[in-house]
Parts: C-alpha cells; structure tokens; sequence
C-alpha cells in the first residue's frame, strides 16, 4: 500500500511522519502492528515560545486504530520528547488524528462512536475495536455529557417503565410522539415533586402546543395533565383499561380453581394451566381443539371453557364482561362508546363480587378520558399509548443486550441515542 494512502487510511498527516515504510509486526494475538516514526517541523516549546529546545529523550506509543481487515492493527509510533533550557517545560509535538495521552486515534474514536447508536453492549463493542470496555463507557459519557431532550410534541404519549439504579423510584417515565414514536425524554422518576420540577422547567409556550395527553391511570399523570396541559385533551389507553379488568379475570380464575373443583377433574387441570385461554377473545378459538393427554380427551376449546365457567357464577360474569370488553372496536362514536361503557360498569356492579365493582369504580372515575381513547378522532385511529408500549419493549432489548444498567444518565443517553438521535441521522442522509 502507497506510504501516504496507509496513513490517510487511518486520519492521519502523513507530513507528521518520516518519508519511510511502515514496519510491520506480528501482535501476540495475531494482531498487525505497523512502527512509524515521528517527523519533527516545529521544537517551539509551547510555554515560553522558544524556538532553541533540547531533545530530552525517545518514547513509543501505541494507538489503537480502526480496522477494516478482520484483524487488530496497532501503530506504534516513535516521539520524541523535548525539554526547553529556559523554563524547563517538557513536551512531545502533536500528531494530527491524536489527540494528548490517548492511545486511540480520533478516525477510530468516530466508528467507535457510531457503535453507540446499535442495540448491543459496550463489551461488544470493545472487543470488536480491541480497547478496553471503560475506554468505551468513558468515551461514551463524554460524547452524551449534554443529551437534550426534544420539543414537547401535539400528540404526547407519557407512560412508565421500571428502572432500579441509582435513582430515589422504581420506575422511569418516558415521553413519546404518538404519531412519530419518537421518545422525547426519559424521567428519571414518576413522583410528583418531580415530575412538577420537569414540566415547571418547560415553557407555558410549549405546553400550551400538546394538545392530546395520553397515559394509563396513574393519578400522578392526571394530575400533570391538569396542571400543565389543562386544554390538552385527556386519553386514557386502551390497554390499560382492559388490563385493569384481565388482571380480576386471572385472579378468579385461581380462586375457581382452589375452591370450586376437585383436584383430580380435567377442569382443575385446564384452568391451572390455560390461564392465557381465559383473556382471549373466544370467537377465535372457541372452534379450535383441545386435547389432554392425561384425561386421554379432544374437546373444542370452547366447550372446556364453558364447563370451567359454570363451577363459579362470578367467573362466568367476569369472563363474559372481558369479552365484551374485548370488542370494543365496534364503537367508534363518543356516543356509542359512552353507551358501551356505562354497560360495561353496570354488569361489573351487578356481579356483586368486591373485585369487579372495584374494576367498575375505576372505569367511572377515569371514564372521560377512557371514551376519548375509544373514540375514533379526525383521523380514523383511536389515540392510544401502544406507541410508549412499544417504545419500553424497545428499551427491554436495550437494557437485555447490556445485561442492565446502573447509572441513570448512562441508561437515558443509550435510549436516546438509539431511539431519538439515530432516526434523526437517518432522515437527515
């Protein structure tokens, strides 16, 4: 390879180097060492200016570089060091591509750089440029030292995600574009004092622009709603609203089971283990066959279900209120969707069981914001929080890739990094 092609290869001046070849060494770990030697054009001690130093002595430095070829190449260069007889300052003459004390180059700094923005762990990544991973975490917390957040949009999704580092909660909160998916922010904590610091910081300018807030039923977010975003139409979302009532469903289920069956009957043995069955939508596996081969019997799904239902009266009112729930797709006016849900708390009501008129309770509580996420909007789609769900299904693969994170900040500039800053590098080539 031409002697200036190879040094321009890696980011460097060849004019910062002698006019000679490369030499090259076999590394311990089949790695490619190339030996240059540093070419001095200016002595000038950097102190006092003075142009008469003195070479104190010789020294080598290895730089880690970026490779391309399968293997670990190194270059180790020879600099000599000066001493200045007047204020007795000693310096080395800069390489451009390297900066002081490092001993990786800047070119490879870059790539390493560009690793941050893929869902993988910075030992991956070290391995892959050979440093070491603190070499890689501590470029990482130098190049997100300032991580802004972006503008609050129209449409904001917000909805929490557990987290337990070194902040005071448990749980995070992340901030999402509903139309774009775009995580705006990560919170580092869903309390209130908080979360009014974080939106008091925000201008009345900016808040006044969100004109849908989406959340699940965490008082704490109505309360933001309608401190900050008092002209924002409030969404409750979906999912939550069912799960609220799924979350019963499996509860007595259990209870079935434990009270009302004998241990040895073939519907003791299909409750304890198809509890998935039971918060599906029937109409699609009703048809579909079951076979037990301890009980040596094929049955439809949903002539098992049914038997299972009639041991407990309560079960049977909480399955059939789930899935109607299930449906709620066929409302799409404010209209229907309030006549569908006032339906909805009173059969939870009229079970008469404490779990489900608690479910009923809390549907009447939230019930505005519940309808305003049936509804369909201007657009034909239902507002709803799947986009945060989606984007914390996202997250999981990042903190399961790097097997957790401890330290908040760190954890908040990865996702950003990946789910904020990346797309924005991809639309803007």
């Amino acid at each position: 390879m031409n002697y200036n092609t190879f040094l321009l290869r890696f980011g460097f001046n060849p004019a910062d180097f002698k006019n000679k070849e490369a030499t090259i060494v076999e590394g311990d770990d089949d790695s490619i060492i190339y030996e240059l030697e540093q070419e001095i054009h200016d002595r000038t001690c950097p102190n006092c200016f003075n142009p008469k130093t003195q070479v104190k002595d010789h020294d080598w430095v290895e730089i880690t570089l970026n490779t391309t070829i399968g293997k670990r190449e190194y270059l180790r260069i020879r600099k000599t060091r000066f001493k200045c007889p007047k204020c007795k300052t000693t310096f080395t003459p800069s390489i451009q591509g390297i900066e002081r004390y490092e001993k990786i180059s800047d070119i490879t700094k870059q790539s390493i750089i560009q690793e941050f923005y893929k869902i993988q762990s910075f030992k991956d990544t070290a391995d892959r440029y050979g440093v070491s991973v603190q070499t890689v975490i501590d470029l990482f917390d130098e190049y997100t030292k300032i991580m802004p957040r972006r503008p609050l949009p129209e449409y904001l999704c917000i909805d929490e995600k557990h987290f337990e580092g070194d902040t005071s909660g448990k749980y995070v909160v992340v901030l999402s574009d509903f139309f774009t998916g775009e995580v705006i922010d990560v919170l580092e904590n869903r309390q209130m004092p908080y979360l009014e610091r974080y939106f008091d910081s925000i201008s009345f300018y900016e808040r006044r622009n969100v004109k849908v807030f989406i959340s699940d039923m965490y008082d704490g977010y109505s309360s933001i709603k309608d401190r900050y975003f008092s002209n924002a139409l409030f969404v409750v979302d979906l999912f939550h609203v069912i799960k609220q009532l799924t979350e019963i469903v499996k509860k007595i289920r259990v209870i079935t089971y434990k009270q009302f069956l004998d241990a040895d009957s073939l519907e003791y043995h299909f409750l304890k283990t198809n509890w998935k069955i039971f918060l599906c939508d029937q109409y699609k596996i009703r048809k579909n066959l079951y076979h037990s081969s301890k009980f040596d019997i094929t049955i439809p799904y949903g002539e098992i279900i049914l038997r299972c239902l009639k041991k407990n009266q309560v079960f049977w009112d909480a399955y059939d209120i789930l899935q109607e729930l299930l449906h709620y797709d066929k409302y799409e006016s404010w209209n229907d969707a309030n006549k569908f849900m006032e339906r909805i708390i009173n059969k939870l009501v009229l079970s008469g069981d404490d779990m489900l008129i608690g479910v009923a309770m809390t549907y009447k509580k939230w019930k505005t914001g519940i309808l305003n996420g049936l509804a369909r909007n201007q657009t034909g789609r239902r507002y709803s929080n799947s986009v945060a769900e989606g984007n914390n299904s996202m997250i999981d693969k990042i903190i399961d890739v790097s097997n957790g994170y401890k330290k908040f900040k760190r954890f908040r500039a990865r996702i950003m990094l990946i789910m904020t800053y990346n797309n924005q590098n991809r639309e803007s080539k």
